[in-house]
């Protein structure tokens, strides 16, 4: 009897989440769909999250940790790439969870016998202010529109192929800010085959108090202009064709620095979280022919 292969990991990143983390790890245990594993990676949590954890999962998930606390999700991310068995990796932030107990089971349906580097989706954002959808489409999901403008980096809203992460050597920058984006970015400029759902996989529960996408620090205003010159040096391994949206991204990003800088500063001064700004919306800016 040949084993079949696991077809998802889904790997939860817990730090500091006791009162959060039973939601994420219920909305993975309660999929419909069966072959998958469940890896709970726990960032050196200092509160109950991990006895929290221990509890829920039991034989159901294996449990790893981090060797020493980050700061952010990267190296909780990186022990999943390194651990997954499935074939599809699905990051999940411990605040937040599936979209429903018929995710994985529409997922699979979709990937079908194809194989994908990377499948686009949506998530519904689950505010204090309002919900809304973010839908992945044909026009947002080639890699021209994702260069340009992303408008969502994150990695819980793509479902990604393990074989193609480890071939391409493709981590998350572990000791700094916005990994998501050089990692979103890398992958979709290395990705031969992808696709798209226009379907929600997760809820991204927003503005949880500690969350560290509040917290105002200088290191954030530091590691924009790090992200921003992380991106610069994947210019190299950008088609030659695509490489001038790689640019205008690139223009756009360095353009709304000032902006977001100034806003953690003043957050800073004033003691208080940081405002989220709003989403990029970046037009194409053809930077190589563009006259003075």
């Amino acid at each position: 009897e040949v084993m079949e292969k696991t077809r998802f990991t889904v790997a939860i990143s817990a730090y500091n989440i006791e009162n959060y983390v039973k939601r994420a790890i219920d909305s993975v245990l309660n999929q419909t769909f069966k072959n998958y594993e469940l890896l709970v990676i726990d960032d050196c949590s200092t509160d109950s999250t991990m006895k929290v954890i221990e509890e829920i999962v039991g034989e159901k998930a294996k449990i790893l940790q981090t060797k020493k606390n980050s700061g952010t999700a990267a190296a909780s991310r990186n022990i999943a790439i390194e651990n997954a068995k499935g074939e599809y990796l699905l990051f999940l932030d411990g605040d937040d969870e599936l979209y429903s107990n018929e995710t994985l089971k529409e997922i699979d349906e979709h990937i079908k016998e194809n194989k994908y580097d990377i499948i686009y989706f949506g998530y519904e954002n689950v505010g204090h202010t309002e919900n809304y959808y973010r839908i992945s489409t044909k026009e947002n999901s080639t890699r021209e529109a994702r260069l340009i403008c992303d408008e969502s980096f994150s990695v819980s809203s793509k479902v990604w192929n393990v074989e193609f992460l480890r071939n391409n050597n493709i981590r998350f920058k572990e000791g700094m800010y916005y990994e998501d984006e050089l990692f979103s970015i890398k992958s979709n400029i290395l990705s031969k085959v992808t696709t798209y759902g226009e379907f929600a996989i997760f809820k991204y529960h927003r503005n949880r108090e500690g969350s560290v996408m509040t917290k105002p620090t200088v290191k954030k205003c530091s590691d924009w202009y790090r992200m921003v010159a992380e991106v610069t040096d994947l210019y190299e391994i950008t088609p030659e064709e695509d490489r001038k949206y790689l640019l205008s991204f690139l223009k756009n990003e360095s353009d709304s620095i000032p902006l977001r800088v100034e806003n953690i500063i003043e957050a800073l001064r004033e003691n208080r979280k940081t405002k989220v700004l709003p989403k990029r919306n970046y037009k194409f800016i053809d930077v190589l022919n563009e006259e003075e």
